[in-house]
């Protein structure tokens, strides 16, 4: 895996800054690897969504966790015989599925890693003695499917998940199996509601069809169909080509 594939969970949560989101926009077009691992990522956001709405992460695992962030010195973190990393990871796969229980370990290390990486704020936390982790909260999921099924596009799908962390919102909408695009032509998202609709951005697909989007949403925007035209070129105000995909 290389360097810039590290980022798949950061440009996930909408982490990135913009000039480093759209440096990885433009390495998914060519990671077959990246969009791979995005679409399972995708898929488990949903599953992870619904077992944690039956199952609690015990506290003793969030403890865990959060000691062993907290050893800085390398040699203490070997010599803390409390934290075993083997009856931790049994622990958990016996609570949750195996999709489920290897996103919660990538989502807790993400979100313990970002709300602590600036300096100044972990200082604050270890002088006050309290955590301040945002947790990244699924909202919603919508199933993407193509909007003409007869044109040999039946396989063209994806999905569109809202994600949000703290204040930020955003949306990430995955497609597979796109037709080829030509010359300047774009894919366009379309954030629709009670007929109006609002650009949410463009994106290519790489060589195997897939294509992947990631737009901040505003907190009051509120939208309940997702379609995807083909444009000529980047500058459409308003859909001047056809529906490819879209919400159910």
């Amino acid at each position: 895996m290389g360097r810039e594939c590290e980022n798949l969970l950061s440009f996930i949560a909408d982490e990135l800054n913009d000039n480093n989101k759209r440096k990885f926009e433009k390495h998914l077009q060519h990671c077959t690897e990246c969009a791979k691992e995005y679409e399972i990522m995708t898929d488990a956001w949903h599953s992870l969504y619904l077992d944690i709405e039956e199952q609690k992460v015990p506290e003793s695992l969030k403890a865990e966790v959060m000691d062993f962030v907290f050893i800085e010195d390398e040699k203490d973190r070997k010599l803390k015989s409390s934290f075993n990393i083997n009856e931790w990871f049994s622990q958990l796969y016996r609570q949750f599925s195996p999709i489920a229980a290897a996103l919660i370990v990538a989502l807790m290390v993400l979100t313990i890693a970002l709300s602590f990486s600036n300096m100044q704020l972990r200082n604050e936390v270890k002088e006050s003695g309290q955590e301040n982790i945002v947790p990244i909260e699924v909202l919603s999921t919508l199933s993407l499917q193509a909007a003409d099924q007869t044109e040999g596009n039946i396989n063209t799908g994806g999905s569109a998940v809202i994600l949000q962390q703290g204040e930020a919102k955003s949306l990430v909408v995955q497609v597979r199996d796109l037709p080829r695009l030509e010359g300047s032509e774009v894919y366009q998202v379309w954030l629709l509601k009670n007929g109006k609709r609002k650009n949410a951005g463009i994106f290519k697909p790489d060589e195997s069809g897939a294509g992947i989007l990631t737009y901040e949403l505003a907190q009051n925007l509120q939208f309940d169909q997702i379609g995807i035209t083909v444009e000529p070129d980047q500058y459409s105000t308003e859909p001047r080509g056809k529906k490819i995909v879209g919400s159910s």
